[in-house]
């Protein structure tokens, strides 16, 4: 297949990328470790198998927001463990950190208690929280992707979806503590070992992020993305891997690692952003069965409206700054990742055209 790739205009050195992305933004510091990255690269999966790859995809890389979606999945472990019986349940009535307006000492001061005690497994999940305060000596502001200035008006929680690190780094403190571990260990122990990724992968926290659970342990909060550093740092051969599970619904060779039930709530769109769903993003008809009230046919593409264009109409992704991108779709069978390219839009739709539909 020929796929249109076009290299990002910044340096492969990460230190000198984060430099040039953060320059011009109201926290411009670099707080956690960083890898350099490599040249475009990808993998593509069609019923399992490998049909197709470019450049490294064996390199171990920074995946920036793909790590957002790693925090859905091991809410999913919660929720399987029966640990998140009911997602519009305020997080503190879980985890009572000062953080949420809670009693227990830890990482995190909200400038509205009150309003902190309001917000919802739901709402942290769906970046639509409103949360304000301090997190790790970081700002609620500090991330200008949810195009809120320091002094916005608040909204009421739930109506408004906001892209921000700070928020998604609050979701990673809650799991923690409602896990009693540390998000590396539990994606790493229940869902990457067990589908075979390569030792080396690591999920980090800035350099501040700790916290303690349990009987006193202190353990590394990881982040959403690695907006200042940090994050998920895997091959593009273990995100195909990652994103065959889900495509799967959450089994791998036989063995239920995610509950069908959480990657069907996962896809559910936000009422606030149609477009996203428990830490993933998604294409109009994404959980949505072929024949299934008044759904689109077999192989259908989604229009120039939806959020990725051009390529299956059923599909959903787990998407991170460089433009990188694990791509399942479920009526062609595909995952597809696609790392380091300027627009990853035309990158799909070759994929898509070239892979037919699944036989059904």
């Amino acid at each position: 297949m020929s796929i249109p790739l076009e290299e990002p205009d910044l340096p492969r050195e990460m230190d000198a990328w984060l430099a040039n992305t953060l320059a011009s933004e109201p926290w411009p510091y670099v707080m956690g470790p960083l890898l350099d990255r490599g040249a475009p690269n990808g993998v593509v999966w069609v019923g399992g198998k490998e049909v197709a790859r470019w450049g490294d995809p064996g390199r171990r890389e920074m995946a920036f927001s793909i790590a957002k979606s790693a925090l859905g999945t091991v809410a999913g472990l919660a929720f399987d463990d029966g640990l998140l019986p009911d997602l519009d349940l305020p997080v503190v009535a879980q985890v009572p950190l000062t953080a949420f307006g809670g009693d227990v000492y830890g990482p995190g001061v909200p400038d509205d208690p009150a309003a902190a005690r309001r917000i919802t497994w739901r709402q942290l999940l769906t970046q639509t929280s409103e949360w304000r305060g301090t997190l790790f000596d970081v700002p609620w502001w500090a991330d200008p992707q949810g195009k809120q200035q320091p002094g916005a008006p608040a909204v009421t929680p739930g109506t408004r979806f906001s892209y921000n690190d700070v928020r998604t780094n609050l979701c990673s403190l809650a799991l923690t503590h409602l896990l009693g571990a540390s998000n590396a260990a539990s994606l790493g122990g229940r869902v990457l070992e067990p589908i075979g990724c390569e030792p080396g992968w690591s999920w980090h926290g800035l350099d501040q992020m700790r916290t303690r659970v349990g009987d006193g342990e202190s353990v590394t909060v990881t982040t959403g993305g690695s907006h200042w550093g940090g994050g998920l740092w895997l091959t593009g051969e273990d995100l195909a891997r990652y994103g065959q599970l889900h495509l799967d619904g959450g089994e791998w060779d036989g063995r239920r690692i995610l509950s069908e039930e959480w990657c069907r709530r996962m896809l559910v769109p936000t009422d606030a952003r149609h477009a996203y769903g428990l830490m993933w993003w998604r294409n109009p008809e994404a959980g949505t069965a072929v024949g299934e009230n008044g759904a689109a046919p077999l192989g259908a593409l989604a229009p120039a409206d939806a959020f990725y264009p051009g390529a299956g109409i059923r599909g959903f992704a787990a998407h991170g700054t460089g433009e990188q991108i694990v791509w399942c779709d479920p009526d062609r069978d595909l995952v597809a990742v696609v790392r380091w390219v300027v627009d990853v839009i035309p990158v799909l739709a070759a994929i898509t055209a070239a892979v037919p539909v699944a036989e059904r």
